[in-house]
């Protein structure tokens, strides 16, 4: 461990350097007592954070403790889980797990299906939670790219449903499977909806019974 004044709290605006001091000291007791929590540790340098210029946080890190600052940010990340989800929920949480789950981007949905897992006893690896995390952040970042919501998707299917016999949605719905957005592009012009022009109009069936049928 660093001695305290190791930092130059002189940085620090003259009304928080005392409690900047004070909570310096009181994270690196929460950091020997426990290491592999830090829950204690994680809210006192949030609440650190807040009392820095910007920008100063990382120095500030970096010059009062010998933990990485990646370590630190661990803290902090299981810090917030807990008030988000209670410190009992979180101590049944492997520490390596409650630090990804803690961190920023990670869907609520998500963490809270692991905590409910892990609460049955069902634990699942570092390697499977980090997998999941992936595979969300993934699946968010294409919605976003493609924006479109899920009741824009309800109504153009119901459009398509409508428009086109069983055959032609299931010969579009497959060229849609498998096309970038220069054909789909191109497509839009031979449509007339992007400039282009179109032999003769499309015209609605009606249909009966299911939006399937």
């Amino acid at each position: 461990m660093r001695d305290v004044d190791t930092y130059d709290y002189t940085k620090i605006p003259a009304e928080h350097r005392e409690e900047v001091r004070r909570l310096t000291m009181q994270i690196r007791a929460s950091i020997r007592s426990s290491i592999d929590c830090g829950i204690d540790a994680g809210k006192a340098l949030i609440e650190v954070k807040s009392k820095l210029q910007k920008g100063e946080f990382l120095t500030y890190c970096k010059e009062a403790y010998t933990e990485s600052f990646r370590t630190l940010q661990n803290y902090m990340n299981v810090a917030r889980l807990s008030d988000c989800y209670g410190p009992e929920a979180v101590s049944k949480v492997p520490s390596s797990i409650a630090y990804k789950l803690g961190a920023k981007g990670v869907a609520p949905e998500l963490v809270e299906a692991i905590l409910a897992e892990i609460a049955a006893g069902d634990i699942p690896t570092f390697a499977i939670v980090v997998e999941r995390i992936n595979e969300t952040k993934g699946s968010s970042s294409r919605s976003r790219r493609a924006g479109v919501s899920p009741e824009e998707l309800d109504r153009l299917a119901v459009m398509l449903v409508t428009a086109l016999s069983s055959a032609q949605l299931a010969s579009f719905v497959g060229f849609l499977a498998g096309a970038n957005s220069s054909a789909i592009g191109e497509l839009g012009k031979k449509c007339g909806l992007l400039g282009g022009a179109t032999e003769a109009p499309i015209v609605p069936r009606q249909v009966s019974g299911t939006i399937f049928g």
